[in-house]
């Protein structure tokens, strides 16, 4: 159920960033719900692309296969045709590991108005705790966590989300 302040808002586009393992995802799930929001990260933006074969998914996938990251302007160009994408449906949605770094910050800044940006603080030491714990299923790209999420079955991927 939306909340009353959340049903008052006409727009919601919404930024997360913070390190890894500092909660965004977590985080993410609650806001989506309570605020009826479209969550979505890079990496779903570049496994859409890879999956349906497109140009920006190929060029994308030829970096990933070499161990290379996917270059500044690559990367942009497949984040902003998917949020486009997202932007056409609703635009209430909540944008997890984008940007990075500089230029791509400045891309985004062009090509679309943010309502809100929350960065997220968590302590060197408190990531490290939270990081050897993880476990993530590489093909899915769901994460688990030996003590406070694990898997029903050890070694095994959760087939219920």
């Amino acid at each position: 159920r939306q909340s009353s302040y959340a049903r008052q808002l006409s727009s919601l586009r919404c930024l997360i960033m913070g390190p890894p393992g500092g909660g965004k995802g977590t985080l993410s799930s609650r806001l989506v719900k309570e605020f009826s929001m479209k969550h979505f990260s890079s990496g779903d933006a570049l496994r859409g692309h890879i999956a349906e074969g497109t140009k920006l998914g190929k060029e994308a996938k030829g970096f990933m296969d070499k161990g290379e990251l996917v270059p500044d302007d690559l990367l942009v160009d497949v984040v902003l045709a998917h949020v486009s994408d997202v932007e056409a449906q609703t635009n209430r949605w909540l944008l997890d590991g984008f940007p990075r770094t500089v230029t791509q910050a400045e891309a985004l800044d062009k090509a679309f108005a943010l309502d809100i940006v929350i960065n997220l603080d968590i302590p060197h030491d408190e990531i490290v705790e939270r990081l050897r714990h993880r476990l993530v299923h590489l093909q899915s790209g769901r994460s688990y966590h030996r003590i406070w999420n694990p898997p029903k079955v050890e070694g095994k991927v959760n087939t219920a989300v």
